[in-house]
């Protein structure tokens, strides 16, 4: 079979991709949506040069895959000419933010699938993740789905999933690699079955479940948080890139990576940012973060090294 995928990179999107193609499969051409930047392929270049079925962009090199910045599927007037040009007729969304109108899913014929990464129908929405370290779930409804895709967010049938709880002892990266290869799994096994008409997908209830949408305010630390809020953060999310830092009298925004200390009493004079940390008051007390710069980064690749070599051990 030949898919066209769709995605915003990450490492669950790597191994959907990577498991796809060692199932004998090819992919026509990999969409990014018309919000996303190519240079996310760079993000996990180093990581392809130690695991090369878990970067995105090794894996485009290697098969030829095409890569583009897509137009909005909603208003694309050649979609639907485009995507027959590809002769493809598997539609794989992994971790996209793009809604897939009903007109481009008829042309797969309920062979357009999503993964979504948690247990639906718990945590439908956009980065389903991040809300359930926030909301301290993340250990009830953390996993994998890959359901149909139907024009409601994350409503379709269930073709299968698998629990993978989150263990804040272990971390965000951790658990990224353990979600990556819940979702290998899932193509193996039960996505393989569904599209060979083996299985049958089952539709999800309407009784339980919820949508939760992460604002950015959730994942923006501030001068209105106290100290012990702001630890908390970086200690769950800082390996995410999701945290971020806004100075409330300028335009600018920080990637955070860890909380390092409590200074002291605020001072009530302006953040400093520095070339790899950043000090600024909090509600109660001045404190300082790391910064994410090129250091780090090289730092979060070797974590997740560690972590893929490790977790191999515990499948």
């Amino acid at each position: 079979m030949k898919a066209l995928c769709l995605t915003s990179g990450g490492l669950i999107s790597a191994q959907v991709l990577s498991a796809w193609v060692a199932g004998g499969h090819s992919v026509a051409a990999l969409w990014i949506g018309p919000l996303e930047r190519k240079k996310f392929l760079r993000r996990d270049h180093v990581l392809g040069l130690v695991a090369p079925s878990w970067s995105i962009a090794t894996l485009c090199r290697r098969y030829r895959i095409p890569v583009r910045n897509n137009p909005r599927l909603s208003t694309w007037r050649e979609a639907e000419a485009e995507i027959r040009s590809l002769n493809a007729d598997v539609l794989i969304s992994s971790l996209s933010h793009q809604i897939v109108p009903e007109k481009i899913l008829k042309q797969f014929d309920r062979r357009a699938v999503n993964f979504h990464p948690a247990l639906l129908p718990h945590y439908r929405g956009p980065n389903p993740r991040a809300g359930m370290i926030l909301d301290g779930t993340a250990s009830l409804y953390g996993g994998v789905t890959v359901h149909v895709l139907t024009g409601e967010i994350d409503l379709g049938d269930i073709i299968g999933l698998r629990s993978v709880p989150y263990v804040a002892t272990k971390g965000f990266i951790e658990w990224n690699v353990r979600q990556a290869r819940a979702a290998r799994e899932l193509v193996e096994t039960e996505l393989k079955n569904y599209l060979d008409g083996s299985s049958t997908p089952s539709p999800q209830s309407s009784l339980i479940g919820n949508y939760r949408k992460v604002h950015a305010s959730e994942l923006t630390l501030s001068e209105r948080q106290v100290a012990s809020s702001i630890a908390w953060l970086c200690d769950r999310l800082g390996d995410s890139g999701w945290l971020r830092f806004r100075p409330s009298d300028v335009d600018d925004v920080h990637i955070v990576h860890r909380f390092l200390r409590q200074i002291g009493p605020p001072t009530f004079t302006s953040p400093r940012i520095g070339p790899t940390t950043i000090e600024f008051d909090a509600a109660d007390a001045r404190v300082r973060v790391r910064r994410r710069w090129y250091l780090t980064r090289l730092l979060i690749v070797l974590k997740y090294w560690i972590a893929i070599a490790r977790t191999a051990f515990l499948r």
